[in-house]
């Protein structure tokens, strides 16, 4: 049964999201897409990072359709806490694959509210892979989560934050999807909202 808590405002934690099946087939995707260098928005600079795009066009009913049901995005899609978003314009997804060796700094969304899932099934707090959410000048720690297998953070992007790497004894690769909604105060034009589904 998920479990919901608010540890500070603007953070909302989701345990167990989703059914053995459901976090299985998620996890499995993660080996079978392509993934991407750069990460930013450019293709030049001291840090690169492996990732997959998934643009709002990806998240259209007919291109979900064509995905199949057993998706990730679909799995994604029917969760419990994107349902509170299903009126709202979906920017993109963001498949995060990182290493020991990735370093991340401290940044924020502007303009944008987060959903960010925790997709390896199995993980030891001793490995690390925490993300850090910070003030508004970004001296102070205002919640940590630990890498908890199968947990969605709903988090303003706004919030300062950064994730820590696993270390070397963890498994080689860390996996994270976070998915980007416009904010409902801003305006959107030429735009499609996030599908409802079937």
């Amino acid at each position: 049964m998920m479990r919901v808590s608010n540890p500070v405002e603007g953070i909302t934690v989701y345990d167990d999201v989703f059914d053995l099946s459901d976090q299985t087939t998620i996890y499995e995707a993660m080996f079978n897409i392509n993934y991407g260098i750069g990460w930013k928005d450019h293709f030049y600079g001291a840090e690169q990072f492996l990732h997959s795009h998934w643009g709002a066009d990806s998240w259209d009913d007919a291109s979900l359709g064509h995905l199949g049901p057993n998706h990730f995005l679909n799995c994604l899609r029917f969760s419990e806490p994107f349902a509170e978003f299903e009126n709202r314009h979906l920017v993109k997804t963001v498949v995060n694959l990182t290493t020991s060796s990735d370093t991340n700094e401290e940044h924020s969304h502007r303009n944008e509210d987060v959903l960010l899932y925790y997709v390896n099934p199995e993980w030891k707090t001793e490995w690390q892979g925490e993300t850090f959410f910070l003030d508004p000048l970004g001296k102070e720690v205002i919640y940590t989560s630990l890498y908890v297998p199968n947990r969605m953070i709903k988090f303003d992007g706004n919030i300062v934050h950064r994730f820590n790497t696993q270390n070397r004894s963890a498994p080689k690769f860390r996996f994270s999807i976070s998915t980007f909604f416009q904010k409902e105060d801003e305006v959107v034009t030429d735009h499609e909202s996030f599908p409802t589904g079937a």
